[in-house]
């Protein structure tokens, strides 16, 4: 197919717009809009992917190599920790920082930390201090999803993961949307047995007329959009072709077809008319504005499909750069934003080379130790 396919799905191509009657001006503007948004949907999903594949290759070994050398850092400082001597405020400052990073890295992975953590640690082992530390997240998390949601849990409830919290989340909303819905149909029920009034009547006639009319348009739209299907079906189907070369083609032409209309992607059927010469340009001109109004609709509705995708990819981006999904961000900047961080580990990991070299010696490590500062509220003992 063209490139520049969508440009030529347009009614009276090169007419003054004056001379256009709304419903033709409403669908050169939606074929526009569709061609522009899945341009966009093409780039964006290209610079994710790119993105993706690049953390993968270049950004996931660097932080592999910088976890690498912090966990290091740790049996370095265990070491100096255990051949050295150090006073009193300073043993206080190398076991906090042995403690905050083993334990970080331990959880992460490096078992052998294990055993550094629990010969600092006052408060038990590794395994016991992690257990009551994913006690004390669960009780949060809990404490948080009761009171957005109004939720109260039952006691054996096994929530010991984000996702067996968020399944009982959906489980108790289930059941409470369930209720409702018994409720409401209680009170239905209720209302349905008492007469009803001249005003009640009419209100009820006027709401079962709205709702045949929507499902009369919504048929008529599907319609319009399988009249163009079958055309290309009629036209391209391979069962009774009997030249063998012709027959491939064919069935490749009724594949893309198919997967248009499945899509409910009535632009590409009516690109594949074009492309296929079922239709011209004289074709679209002529169309009837009842036909165009029913086209247009399809068209709004698969337009709006293309913009929540669009919106999701972008979300995507979004948090690839750290951005939250309500920021303004630009798209096109993840790429910069990538290499920004690729230069921060990179440079991080060769400060802590640096500090591997030069934490080796006693008197180096006294002087940075007398300028830490442990934190209020982060005292381990």
């Amino acid at each position: 197919m063209k490139k520049d396919l969508f440009a030529e799905v347009v009614v009276k191509k090169g007419v003054d717009k004056k001379l256009l009657s709304p419903q033709q001006k409403e669908f050169n503007r939606l074929t526009k809009k569709i061609a522009q948004t899945r341009e966009q949907i093409q780039s964006l999903s290209g610079l994710g992917q790119r993105i993706s594949k690049r953390a993968a290759l270049e950004m996931r070994p660097l932080i592999e190599k910088h976890q690498g050398h912090r966990a290091d850092t740790v049996r370095l400082l265990d070491r100096m920790f255990r051949h050295h001597k150090f006073n009193k405020t300073e043993t206080k400052k190398l076991r906090h920082i042995i403690l905050e990073m083993s334990y970080e890295l331990a959880d992460a992975g490096f078992e052998d930390l294990k055993e550094i953590y629990n010969f600092h640690s006052p408060d038990g082992d590794f395994d016991t201090a992690n257990a009551e530390a994913e006690d004390m997240t669960a009780a949060m998390m809990k404490d948080m999803a009761s009171q957005m949601y109004d939720i109260d849990f039952d006691e054996d409830a096994d929530l010991d993961t984000p996702e067996k919290l968020q399944a009982y989340i959906a489980e108790k909303m289930a059941e409470r949307e369930a209720e409702a819905e018994r409720r409401a149909n209680e009170t239905k029920s209720r209302r349905a047995e008492k007469p009803k009034s001249a005003q009640q009547l009419k209100a009820e006639a006027k709401r079962a007329a709205q709702e045949e009319k929507r499902k009369q348009e919504e048929k008529k739209i599907s319609q319009t959009v399988r009249e163009v299907y079958m055309d290309l079906v009629k036209a391209f189907h391979p069962d009774r072709e009997p030249d063998a070369e012709e027959k491939i083609r064919k069935t490749a032409i009724l594949q893309r077809v198919t997967a248009a209309y499945e899509a409910n992607d009535l632009l590409a059927l009516l690109q594949l008319q074009l492309e296929l010469e079922r239709i011209d340009g004289d074709h679209l001109d002529t169309l009837a504005d009842d036909k165009l109004r029913y086209f247009n609709k399809s068209l709004l509705s698969q337009l709006a499909e293309l913009n929540e995708e669009l919106w999701q990819i972008e979300a995507e981006l979004a948090q690839m750069a750290n951005r939250g999904p309500f920021d303004y961000f630009n798209p096109h900047l993840v790429e910069w934003e990538f290499e920004k961080s690729l230069k921060e580990v990179k440079k991080e990991i060769k400060r802590i080379k640096n500090d591997l070299e030069l934490l080796r010696d006693p008197g180096v490590l006294k002087e940075w130790l007398r300028y830490y500062r442990i934190e209020k509220g982060e005292d381990w003992f």
